[in-house]
């Protein structure tokens, strides 16, 4: 029976010519604008620091691609997403694909998932519902923000779609090579979020309800095993499994941690320990300490995790409302991001400032009306978009909340909108499967769905208050200054800090970077900087580290020991702080020599022998000393 009943016509019907012409228009202004959105915002993203000089995440795989393309080999690998997705890029990069290539190359990939988005919503419920299509993502403008990325979420969104376009048409054939596609599709889609696998038993689920008998589900399942498992195999492969205890992504652990404790705030990585500005060897000393020898990366994961779990068993009021509340974010249309913040980034174009907030729910609002009154008329995919779109929303709860991770939900949920809003402009009256209107329960389930994001917007109105709008700022501002610092553009670089300090003066590090900018033109101002990094984090090793540079700057190796001694307590596994602690071991044993003091200068001596430090000083100390035994009184 037809789901929808058609108005009977109020006048002579539009000719065929007219009404192919009226679509074909409709189909170039579309396409048109969803590739000068794109075009305008490569254009408007180049002009920043940070499409050259990547924060965080993308500047630690660029290099890691920039490694593996020199023949390097990953300096680490596993790392918490697959290594496969490094091993990609350094493939890419040795073609000779620069950043801005990666960059194009991740906009191309998500141009492709717009592509098959279109084509399932034409296949599914018709020309409209394509064009509809075509015009929700096409101009999306979470969509268009990260697809010029390096932590891409367009794989999941290929294997979402692809899967729904099969369970559509591939179900008609019998198993063989679309299965196979399908199931690598998935595989390639862990690479960058391992979390899709969890969307590979329902998918089997779903099959198993087609109604196909155990034989044919059971030839389907390893056809598409045949596709899911070579990805795989070689990414445990990578990481050493099963020696290294995992098998494709280690560092969940740390990710859960960040999402699941005691102040944890939902949107932001924040390492408790140190704060929202850490690094990967942060988290891996803290680790190393605690256990009193350099983790692998499975005891790595497993000791956050486990952290986590504790907490969240003795804590599980406050983890129902941490759930609740990053619930809220995924639902509520404001834009937050752990590396960058996508709002000040917005502010390159007007339109992408103006739409940036709002297109998810341009996307989710009539996604759900589409889904609760009878969208799509094949069960089969209406199951697929429903599960996947809780599924997967779901998997994130226990972590942190991004824009970023919207990107699939929106693919998925641009069906059923696209076809609602196609029907709702053809003047279609809804009805359901039986032919009658929608049943009061359906409607009541509509209303409060619909509602449900406008409280949680409310609710994330209340508590994202302008205190963490202006960290937002602050950090993205800081993060720019980043960027101009590793090119080269100090001035740009000092003007960011200062700006992200009045916007945001608790943030971390920011100070740091502020005194090692004057470190060479103001000592002393450089100083003022690294103590009041101190007061702020007491726990600031690049501060006591800096601080023991500055020391040794004025001849006061004595003060500088203590500082880099502070720094490695902190932090052992800060680069160089070994190797500035015996040159200033070696610093104060000349010292100690010119004074006569020949006890204090060996045991000086004794202590440079326990860092890495063999440049000059130590020579000096050794000849100072008329080759003396190295040890003893």
């Amino acid at each position: 029976m037809p789901i929808f009943q058609q108005h009977p016509p109020a006048g002579p019907p539009p000719s065929p010519r007219a009404v192919r012409s009226a679509t074909l228009l409709a189909w170039i202004l579309f396409g048109a604008l969803a590739i000068l959105l794109r075009v305008d915002w490569h254009l408007a993203y180049g002009n920043l620091p940070l499409y050259h000089s990547p924060a965080v995440d993308e500047a630690l795989h660029w290099q890691w691609a920039q490694d593996l393309a020199a023949g390097k080999g990953s300096p680490e690998v596993p790392y918490f997403r697959a290594p496969l997705y490094l091993w990609w890029l350094g493939l890419l990069k040795s073609a000779g694909l620069g950043l801005a290539g990666l960059r194009w190359a991740g906009t191309l990939l998500g141009t492709g998932a717009l592509a098959l988005l279109v084509a399932l919503a034409g296949r599914t419920s018709g020309k409209g519902a394509a064009l509809a299509a075509l015009l929700l993502a096409g101009s999306c403008a979470t969509w268009i923000h990260y697809e010029p990325q390096l932590l891409l979420e367009h794989l999941v969104l290929l294997w979402l779609l692809g899967a729904g376009l099969f369970l559509h048409l591939g179900l008609r054939r019998a198993p063989g090579w679309a299965d196979l596609g399908l199931g690598l599709t998935l595989g390639l889609a862990a690479i960058t979020r391992p979390n899709a696998l969890v969307l590979a038993p329902l998918a089997l689920g779903l099959l198993w309800r087609t109604g196909e008998n155990w034989k044919g589900w059971m030839s389907r399942a390893l056809w598409w095993a045949g596709g899911w498992l070579p990805p795989l195999a070689l990414v445990a492969a990578l990481n050493g499994w099963p020696a290294s205890g995992v098998l494709i992504a280690s560092q969940g652990g740390v990710n859960l941690w960040i999402g699941t404790h005691g102040g944890a705030d939902g949107w932001s990585a924040t390492l408790p320990e140190i704060g929202s500005a850490w690094e990967r060897a942060d988290a891996t000393g803290i680790v190393a300490r605690a256990l009193g020898h350099p983790p692998s990366p499975a005891e790595e994961s497993a000791f956050y995790s486990q952290r986590a779990m504790r907490w969240a068993m003795a804590h599980p009021t406050e983890v129902a409302g941490q759930i609740a509340w990053k619930s809220a974010l995924l639902l509520a249309p404001h834009e937050t991001g752990n590396n960058t913040s996508p709002l000040s980034l917005a502010r390159q174009r007007g339109w992408m400032s103006w739409l940036l907030p709002w297109s998810w729910w341009l996307v989710l609002l009539p996604g759900i009306t589409g889904l609760v009154l009878g969208f799509p008329r094949q069960s089969a995919l209406r199951r697929w978009v429903w599960a996947s779109s809780l599924l997967y929303g779901a998997s994130f709860l226990p972590f942190f909340i991004a824009g970023r991770f919207r990107i699939p939900l929106i693919g998925l949920l641009a069906l059923p909108a696209a076809a609602w809003l196609a029907d709702l402009w053809q003047g279609r009256r809804l009805r359901t499967a039986a032919g009658s209107p929608p049943t009061r329960q359906r409607r009541m389930v509509l209303a409060v769905l619909v509602i449900l994001p406008f409280l949680s917007a409310l609710w994330v109105q209340q508590r994202f208050d302008a205190f963490h709008r202006r960290q937002q700022e602050g950090w993205q501002v800081f993060q720019l200054g980043n960027a101009w610092q590793r090119l080269g553009e100090l001035d740009s670089a000092r003007a960011c800090f200062e700006h992200a300090l009045s916007v945001a003066p608790g943030l971390k590090e920011l100070r740091v970077n502020l005194g090692l900018l004057s470190m060479e033109r103001d000592p002393a101002l450089a100083r003022k900087w690294f103590e009041e990094e101190l007061r702020v984090d007491p726990r600031s090793a690049k501060a006591w580290n800096n601080l023991g540079s500055l020391w040794m700057r004025h001849g006061q190796p004595e003060r500088a020991v203590a500082a880099y001694q502070q720094a490695l307590n902190l932090r052992p596994d800060l680069p160089d702080v070994h190797w500035n602690l015996g040159l200033a071991w070696a610093a104060q044993g000349l010292e100690c020599l010119k004074r006569g003091d020949l006890r204090a200068a060996r045991e000086a001596l004794n202590e440079v022998k326990a860092t890495p430090y063999d440049g000059r000083g130590l020579h000096l100390l050794r000849q100072g000393l008329g080759g003396e035994a190295l040890s003893g009184p």
